[in-house]
């Protein structure tokens, strides 16, 4: 019996999370969501080597963006710099 042709698959198993992709961390009891790493320093979006960098954040606290709380730390952190800009004027 001779071989004529072999199939091979390169998909993966196992699909690789995307951006919006939410999982359950059994431990903490923790729903998380996956964004692109945001930079506090900078007020950016992390990127290295051109390609964006991804981290699971807890659902609903501060780091994400989807939530309320993240809006209203944003908020705060604009004031904190207005108030710092008037301070310098005077």
């Amino acid at each position: 019996m001779t071989v004529t042709s072999i199939r091979y698959s390169t998909a993966q198993a196992k699909p690789k999370p995307q951006a919006g992709d939410e999982r359950f961390l059994k431990g903490r009891g923790v729903q998380q969501i996956r964004q692109q790493q945001y930079s506090q320093m900078y007020r950016a979006y992390m990127v290295s080597n051109g390609r964006p960098v991804w981290e699971w954040v807890d659902k609903g606290s501060e780091k994400d963006r989807t939530s309320e709380a993240w809006l209203q730390a944003r908020k705060l952190e604009r004031m904190a710099v207005i108030a710092e800009a008037g301070e310098k004027r005077a």
